[in-house]
């Protein structure tokens, strides 16, 4: 996961860092072809669905899997213990 966190400065000024942090997954599950073609509507394209323990969940907006980053479009409260994240590949410089 990428957790972002402000940061100040010596002198006051505030800056983002980027954080990355490791969870583990549980799963690597298939895009449903209904869940792809609702979000296509709303102009995203998921790529990517993981089952992940709510512990280790934050609101973090981005993750890296095997080298790449998605952003999360979606999150799915499976079970009071899992949790599912729906992702999009992110486009570099976007």
């Amino acid at each position: 996961m990428l957790s972002t966190t402000l940061e100040t400065n010596e002198i006051g000024v505030q800056k983002e860092k980027i954080e990355e942090v490791e969870i583990p997954i549980i799963k690597v599950e298939d895009i449903y072809a209904n869940e792809f073609y609702k979000a296509n509507e709303q102009g995203y394209k998921p790529s990517l669905r993981l089952r992940i323990s709510n512990l280790n969940y934050d609101n973090q907006p981005e993750l890296i899997y095997m080298n790449n980053t998605y952003t999360i479009i979606r999150t799915q409260e499976i079970t009071a213990d899992e949790l599912i994240l729906v992702c999009e590949r992110k486009v570099k410089n976007v």
